[in-house]
Parts: structure tokens; C-alpha cells; sequence
């Protein structure tokens, strides 16, 4: 037998043994592993989408509880002020915090007061006639004898509209006293609501409208943590809403897909690699194999030293090299997604949720060249509570950061027009940031913190007024810029507010010290 004779038979042989192993290895050990793995992805991409729903709805259930166990929403139940509805409850409030629909009701469950921003939501197409609105919806009796917050939520169908609500019961900010009504909330579930979920998941899913009146049988309900018995490339749930009535079709698409067939042509390409193999042509090996893996090994040599995410050439011959090579790309996709997510929170207060330090650094700065461009007013105000550690002292730690985090709350609800931006500055000391057109704006902000703060009403042994807990707030506004401004930066603005503060802590606390800046001396007003 000649050589080359016996080479092809060799590798021949070789190829049938490496078939046989690769058949083996295949079937044995790599698709029960792989089956595995993907199925615990799918069944982790399915939690995060549970996960991301249920975030969601926590938003909504946060800002609901805000607006009801409130003492000025009890005076609104009772007395009706008009102005109260102007001020605290206008459409451009509801909206930025995506509000579709508010209904207050009392505790017989009439309606009071609503806000609607589709015909699809007004109130009479809420389900007052089903038997279980009192009760699932709005609070029982029972739950009103109980006078302390109750909250309830879920999905209902308005008029064809599926929405997320929340309903909370209606009694004073301290939590305790009479229960004299419930506020629902609604937010229509959309595109907007779907586009949301999944930059939180990171998941591709679909929402569809179900017909109440059908029957679908052999879709489980996605209340409950999921389950894969099956891998498939997309799996569907039926969500019901809080009547137990079919409200929604949820359907999410994996990114790891159907466990592979033996013959397909990635498979192929693997046999005819092992023939080439065989009979000892190394050079295809090298270009198709080597230089991929040289060069995905480089990139990550220049990752590991620059600690930057890089992405890698995606156009190889071998279909398993490019596949590799376009899921390390989604990969780093994701974690460049992940790193700015990480970075937004980064920009936030721990405890209190509001923007932190380096947020106040990004906006002031931006609020200050626009003021230096001609463009409204610019002011600082300084926030700090008094005698907080002396607070701090009598009721602990934990009472100290739940009533920095309480201020902080009311504080925010102030802060809802375009060009104000309450910052925790530091320890029990906040600072807000305010650009806009009309200086009266800016003193009427200062005013009402303070007012909002001192009707929390919190008990504090040595407050200085009353044996409650107030504020001191000093700041500085400037009028429009004038070129004698040059030399004044955002810092010193600051540095000024800070000062106020200092006199309006001085001067007995509980009270508000701003210094009015025009193209002249600085002048004090009370």
C-alpha cells in the first residue's frame, strides 16, 4: 500500500473514530448539559421579566401612598378646595409621573375628584358594578375600621384600556387617624409601560390584549415564579387581573434558542474541519481557527489593560467562530448597558433616593451656563434640619436616617417644576437648584418647604419650636446675568445660600434667610 494510499485510509479511520466520538460526546454529555444550561437561562430571563413587572408596579404603588396619607389630601376629601387640586393635583404633575388616571373616592366608595388623560379611562368606565370592587379595588369596611393604610393593586380592564392600578386608603401623614376616603391610580398598559420593563430585564417579550369572554385553556398563569418543562425559542403566560378574568397574553423570546440538531451545517463544517484534520492539512486549520482565536485573545489582552469593554471582528469563516464572536459582542453590549445603568445610580442618594452630590456638580453647572448665556434666573437654596443631633441622640440612628428620608420625600413633592432639582448635600443638609424666570417662584418654593416640613408634625424632644421637628433655609437668587456677575461661580453661589443658612440658624431657626442679588449689593430679605 502506498503512502498517500495509506494516509487517506488513516485518515479515513480517523475521521469515522472522531465521528463516533463526536456522535457520543454529543448526544451523552453535551446536549443533556446544554438542555440544561438553556433552560435555566430561559427560566432566569422569565424572572427578570416577572422581576421587572413587579418594579413597575412598585412605582406605582410608591407615588399613590405619597398622595394619599397626606394631610392636605384628607382636606381635600373633606373640604373640597379647588386650589388644592390646582396646585397639588394638576394634569402636568400626573403626567410627568405617567399617570393615565387618579380617582378619589370617599369611604362609600363615590366618586369625588378624578384625572384622566384618555375618554378610555373616565370614570364610567370603571367596574364599580362588579361585585368585588369594594373589596379588591377600593378598601372594605373592615379596612377602613382599621384607620392605617391599606393599599391594594393589580391589573382591571377601563374601557377596553388593561392598567395597572393602585388604591390607597385616605388618612393623615403620620399614618394613624381617620380613614376618610381612597385614591386610585392607574397607568395604562402600552408600549411606553413594555419598552420600560425590558430595559430594566433586558428580556424581549410582547403584552396582548385578551377577550374576557374567551376560554384559554393550556396557558399557566404568570403569577407564580415560571416554570420551563419544555425549551422552545418562546414561551406564552396568561396573566389575569385582580377578578381573576383573562387580561393579558405575555410572550417572551429568548435569546438562547432550541438545543441543535446533529446535522445541521455548523455540524458540517465541525466534520469537515476533522477531515481536513485527518489527513494533515494544517494550514486551513490555522487560518480559520488560529487566527480567530489570536485575535479574540488579543482584544481581550487590550481589554485587561485598558479596562475597557471592545468589541471583536465578527466576519469569520467558521460559523461557531462568528457566532462566538457576535454573542461576546451582544455580551459586551450588555454589560455596556448594565455600566451606564450602574452609572445612573451612581448619580442618586442611597438613602433618600434623591439626586446626590454628583448630580448637584452636572446640574448646576449646566443651570449656570445658561444663566451666564442671558437665560433666566438662577438661585441655591440651603436645607438643614434642626438640632439634628440632638435628634439623632434621643431616638437613634434609625428614627435619625427614616426622618431625613421623610423630609427628603416632602421636600421632592415641591420640587416638580422644570429647572428644580433637590440634592442631599450631605448628613441631614440638602440643596436645591433652582433656574428659572420669576424670582417670587423661587421664594414661594422656600417658603412651602419649610411649611411642609414643619406639618409633618414630627415628635422631636429638643426641637426648638414646639418639640417638632423644623428647618432652617438660607439662600441666595440671582437676577439675570449682568457682565459685574463675571467673576461669580456656581461654588460661591452656594458658599452664599450657605451663609444665610448660617444666620437663619443663628437668628432661632425654623425660619427662612435668602439674599436677593441684581446689579447691586446683596440685600437681605425675611
Amino acid at each position: 500500500m502506498k503512502l498517500n494510499r495509506f494516509l487517506n485510509v488513516l485518515g479515513l479511520a480517523l475521521l469515522l473514530v472522531s465521528f463516533s466520538l463526536a456522535s457520543v460526546l454529543y448526544y451523552f454529555v453535551y446536549l443533556p448539559a446544554i438542555g440544561s444550561e438553556v433552560r435555566s437561562q430561559q427560566e432566569k430571563e422569565l424572572l427578570a421579566v416577572q422581576m421587572g413587572i413587579k418594579f413597575a408596579q412598585r412605582n406605582l404603588d410608591v407615588l399613590c401612598y405619597d398622595y394619599a396619607v397626606w394631610d392636605e389630601m384628607v382636606d381635600f376629601v373633606k373640604y373640597r378646595d379647588s386650589d388644592f387640586s390646582l396646585s397639588s393635583m394638576n394634569n402636568n404633575a400626573f403626567e410627568a409621573a405617567h399617570i393615565d388616571g387618579a380617582y378619589l373616592f370617599d369611604i362609600d366608595g363615590k366618586l369625588l375628584w378624578h384625572y384622566s388623560n384618555d375618554e378610555q379611562l373616565l370614570p364610567q368606565t370603571l367596574p364599580q358594578n362588579n361585585k368585588d370592587w369594594i373589596g379588591l379595588v377600593l378598601p372594605d369596611r373592615a379596612s377602613i375600621e382599621k384607620q392605617a393604610p391599606t393599599t391594594r393593586s393589580g391589573l382591571i380592564s377601563l374601557g377596553g384600556t388593561v392598567v395597572y392600578f393602585s388604591n390607597t386608603s385616605v388618612l393623615p401623614s403620620d399614618e394613624q387617624g381617620e380613614v376618610v376616603g381612597s385614591l386610585l391610580m392607574v397607568r395604562a398598559i402600552n408600549n411606553t409601560l413594555s419598552q420600560e420593563i425590558h430595559q430594566l430585564s433586558l428580556v424581549d417579550f410582547s403584552l396582548e390584549k385578551l377577550d374576557p369572554n374567551n376560554k384559554y385553556d393550556g396557558l399557566e398563569t404568570f403569577n407564580s415564579v415560571p416554570r420551563i418543562e419544555s425549551l422552545s425559542a418562546q414561551h406564552m403566560w396568561l396573566i389575569n387581573d385582580v377578578f381573576e378574568t383573562p387580561a393579558l397574553k405575555i410572550s417572551v423570546t429568548h435569546d438562547k434558542k432550541l438545543t441543535p440538531s446533529l446535522f445541521t451545517p455548523e455540524s458540517a463544517v465541525i466534520f469537515l474541519t476533522l477531515i481536513l484534520v485527518s489527513l494533515g492539512t494544517i494550514i486551513p486549520v490555522s487560518i480559520m481557527i488560529l487566527k480567530p482565536i489570536r485575535t479574540t485573545n488579543r482584544v481581550l489582552v487590550r481589554m485587561a489593560e485598558s479596562g475597557k469593554l471592545i468589541k471583536i471582528k465578527t466576519g469569520w469563516r467558521i460559523d461557531e467562530l462568528a457566532k462566538l464572536s457576535v454573542s461576546f459582542n451582544q455580551m459586551v453590549e450588555k454589560l455596556e448597558r448594565h455600566q451606564n445603568y450602574l452609572e445612573s445610580l451612581s448619580y442618586k442618594d442611597s438613602l433618600t433616593g434623591v439626586a446626590n452630590r454628583r448630580s448637584l456638580e452636572v446640574f448646576a453647572q449646566r443651570a449656570y451656563e445658561q444663566w451666564r448665556e442671558g437665560k433666566g434666573l438662577i438661585g441655591f437654596l440651603m436645607i438643614d434640619i434642626d438640632n439634628f443631633k440632638d435628634y439623632n441622640d434621643t431616638q437613634g440612628h434609625l428614627a435619625g436616617d427614616k426622618a431625613i428620608l421623610t423630609i427628603a420625600q416632602t421636600l421632592l413633592l415641591e420640587c416638580r417644576r422644570r429647572g428644580e432639582l433637590l440634592t442631599r448635600y450631605g448628613g441631614e443638609e440638602f440643596c436645591v437648584v433652582i433656574h428659572g424666570d420669576n424670582i417670587a417662584q423661587m421664594e414661594l418654593l422656600a417658603k412651602r418647604m419649610l411649611k411642609q416640613v414643619w406639618d409633618l408634625n414630627m415628635y422631636h424632644p429638643k426641637g426648638s419650636h414646639g418639640k417638632r421637628v423644623s428647618v432652617s433655609i438660607g439662600g441666595c437668587l440671582y437676577e439675570r446675568f449682568h457682565p459685574s456677575f463675571s467673576d461669580i461661580t456656581w461654588e460661591m453661589m452656594i458658599g452664599q445660600a450657605d451663609k444665610q443658612l448660617y444666620e437663619a440658624k443663628t437668628s432661632g431657626r425654623n425660619q427662612i434667610k435668602l439674599g436677593y442679588t441684581k446689579n447691586e449689593k446683596l440685600k437681605l430679605i425675611e
